[in-house]
């Protein structure tokens, strides 16, 4: 075999034994140079090939034929596309061939979001900029991160992903995120946004102590702008001062203190060019050099002639550039996202620099960017989830609009601010659930929506109701999280009345490990001021709100989960306040006693009917409460039941945790009662359909079954119940 000689990073020379399949023997790709060899088969440029690397088995795995044999059948040919197997195929490509590899993908995205009825226009809006950061830019030696999944189908595309990208968020399939376990090309896991430029930063940092010369590029989101970790990373950055590149790919023109007010954010040849001029390498050091001069002529003069240049690309750049220029990252822009030239001249340039410190490339793009007016009117893909994401996935047949906890609880607020002038509701998170613009739309002045900045959410909240109102603080489990120091220190620790309410509780479905609300019981539980509650179903729901509103003394939390309610009774939405700690029995018998929290007490009444066909009478109890528990309730269960099993949807540590340190510290444990928690597992459940996610954690009404007929000793009905 003869030795061919491709392009890497920065000049990097990668010797291959072997030919490419479908380029040229030699390629002279890249301008600068830097004496570094690097052997392709350590690198797996392609994943479809075969590979003596650690990584065949995921490769192979994830290059393998779609799993539905007509998936494909009716899509448009793309036949660039389809020579695309990696990034390292963009290089030869010209700017036309470019520009039609881009429609390409926007074709593939659309036939895929038809085919799935999952929403990709975040990734729509993205297309040109990924195909232009794959063409300057040689992952997976360069690190490319992104701080959001939803931007990242056409880097999953391009990134030997494209014949599994059907199975998105399917069990077993790919994730809707970066994952570092999925892909060589994932150099860092998407979150819950807002972490690519603190990882990319961290990564930079590595790369000058080790000596290394790779580039890292951190793509952020308008969304994520509204995050303080991104703004810490920036001025950490700026005084680092290590050369990385954030891309700000601006899809709704943020940076505007209004959004629909504000004037837009125009992109014209003259931006166009000015964009080209800012990048340019002699520019910028000529701007280095201006700055040299000016120190050595004095302070003064240092201090006029920076600000001189702050109005002056103040002037050039959109209304809130200069605020990057002062956390010390060099801006350019604005760039129009869909002009893979001018996106490929400035990235390019911006490659091209070394020792400049970290740089921000402002890029606009639409949202809607080729999709056409049927996928604009479809309903998301996180509606329907919401739909049939449930606890309870099976509680109404799909051909019915099934009304949502979200739903009953907007409608159980409302009631109660209707009654209650001190209520007001602020809310953060990624998505505003759509039942929340109801609220929105009868208290316009009472309805505070602060985005991915749930740590202000919080401190907000207790502020508001220091002064004198009752502020309901809607987080995401998952996104609670994050604020954990503020409900510490800024709201439990001085006994403010905030009322927490927690959504997306639990499993959440396809939306998999990176939304799931698995933790909040644990950590909200422990707080000593904290009021912990969850409700059953819908009206058990309307009951909280009512309590929480009345609550004045302390703070209090409920978590409700996302997707369908229980019944269908749509009449209730007016609650009343209930005993605090106080839960209540469900059913009645005498041989084992299920205690449900939350929307595990439904499955805990599947059970109870799965062991009355076996003849075995079971007690079903709603704790309501973990703090405080309903101390009576459970000494009259140890009581009256040998065997008492507490279920759960939340990790080891929570409801199930306050009920044994309750039972040995008042000697329950010590008789006859056998106890066993149900709780989730102790991992990450992947992505997967909720009855599928219900089915793994072990939390099914015939799990619960089993574990009490294991508990009676009915091993072998136990099994065959599982069967």
């Amino acid at each position: 075999m003869g030795t061919s000689f491709a392009g890497c990073p920065f000049g990097v020379v990668a010797h291959s034994h072997g030919k490419f399949r479908g380029l040229p023997q030699k390629m002279d790709l890249f301008g600068s140079h830097f004496h570094l060899h690097v052997e392709t088969s350590r690198l797996n440029f392609y994943p479809s090939s075969v590979s003596t690397s650690t990584s065949k088995g995921l490769v192979s795995r994830l290059c393998s034929l779609p799993d539905t044999d007509d998936f494909f059948s009716e899509k448009v040919p793309t036949p660039i596309l389809d020579l695309v197997e990696n990034p390292i195929r963009l290089k030869n490509l010209s700017p036309n061939e470019l520009k039609q590899l881009a429609d390409e993908i926007r074709l593939e995205l659309s036939y895929i979001m038809s085919k799935t009825q999952k929403s990709l226009k975040a990734s729509l809006s993205a297309v040109e900029l990924t195909v232009a950061i794959h063409h300057v830019f040689h992952a997976p030696v360069d690190k490319i991160l992104w701080d959001v999944g939803e931007q990242t189908y056409a880097h999953k595309i391009l990134t030997g992903r494209r014949p599994r990208m059907h199975t998105v968020r399917q069990k077993n399939g790919l994730s809707s995120l970066t994952s570092r376990s999925e892909s060589e090309y994932d150099p860092f896991g998407a979150g819950h946004g807002c972490n690519s430029i603190s990882a990319g930063l961290g990564m930079a940092i590595a790369r000058d102590i080790k000596g290394k010369r790779e580039r890292i590029v951190s793509v952020i989101s308008n969304g994520t702008t509204m995050a303080g970790q991104l703004y810490e990373a920036m001025s950490n950055a700026g005084y680092l001062d290590s050369n990385m590149v954030v891309i700000l790919n601006d899809s709704r023109h943020s940076l505007h203190p209004k959004i629909d007010e504000g004037p837009k954010t125009s992109i014209s040849p003259l931006s166009s060019t000015l964009s080209r001029l800012q990048s340019s390498k002699s520019f910028r050091k000529f701007r280095e050099v201006a700055k040299g001069v000016t120190k050595r002529i004095g302070k003064g003069m240092h201090e006029w002639a920076a600000k001189v240049d702050e109005f002056a690309r103040g002037m050039i750049g959109p209304l809130g550039s200069t605020l990057f220029e002062e956390l010390g990252l060099y801006y350019i822009g604005p760039v129009d996202g869909h002009n893979i030239e001018d996106l490929i001249c400035v990235l390019r340039e911006v490659a091209s620099l070394d020792s400049m410190g970290p740089v921000l490339v402002h890029v606009i793009t639409e949202e809607n960017r080729g999709a056409d007016n049927s996928q604009k009117k479809e309903i998301s893909y996180k509606q329907q989830e919401d739909i049939a994401g449930s606890s309870d996935p099976n509680s109404l047949p799909s051909k019915f609009h099934s009304r949502t906890y979200s739903d009953c609880f907007v409608d159980a607020l409302i009631a109660e601010a209707e009654k209650d002038k001190d209520i007001v509701t602020v809310h953060a998170g990624m998505h505003m659930e759509p039942s929340l613009q109801l609220f929105q739309e009868r208290f316009p002045d009472k309805f505070f929506d602060v985005g991915m900045a749930e740590q202000h959410a919080v401190t907000f909240s207790a502020g508001l109701s220091c002064g004198g109102l009752k502020p309901f603080c809607i987080i995401p489990s998952a996104f609670l999280q994050r604020a954990y120091d503020q409900v510490v220190h800024d709201v439990d620790r001085q006994r403010i009345p905030v009322r927490f309410v927690i959504s997306s509780a639990g499993l959440v479905g396809s939306d998999g490990p990176m939304q799931c609300g698995a933790f909040d019981i644990t950590f909200m539980a422990c707080l000593p001021n904290m009021i912990v509650m969850a409700p059953s179903n819908e009206e058990e729901l309307a009951h909280m709100v009512a309590t929480a509103a009345y609550i004045d003394d302390g703070p209090v939390c409920f978590r409700y989960p996302r997707g369908a309610v229980v019944g269908m009774d749509y009449s209730i939405c007016c609650g009343i306040p209930i005993e605090i700690g106080k839960g209540k029995v469900l059913t009645e018998g005498k041989d084992v006693a299920l205690l449900g929290y939350g929307a595990m007490v439904q499955n805990c009444l599947k059970a109870q009917t799965l062991l009355a066909k076996l003849g075995i009478e079971v007690t079903v109890a709603d704790a309501r409460f973990c703090k405080p528990l309903d101390i009576k309730l459970l000494r009259q269960l140890c009581r009256n039941h040998e065997f008492l099993i507490t279920v759960e949807e939340g990790a080891i540590g929570g409801f199930g945790s306050h009920i044994a340190q309750f039972m040995s510290l008042d000697g329950q444990l010590d008789g006859r009662t056998k106890w066993r928690p149900i709780v989730l597992p102790d991992n990450y459940i992947e992505h997967a359909s909720p009855t599928e996610q219900l089915a793994l954690a072990g939390l099914t009404g015939h799990h619960i079954a089993a574990t009490a007929l294991s508990l009676l000793g009915r091993t072998r009905e136990a099994l065959l119940l599982m069967c």
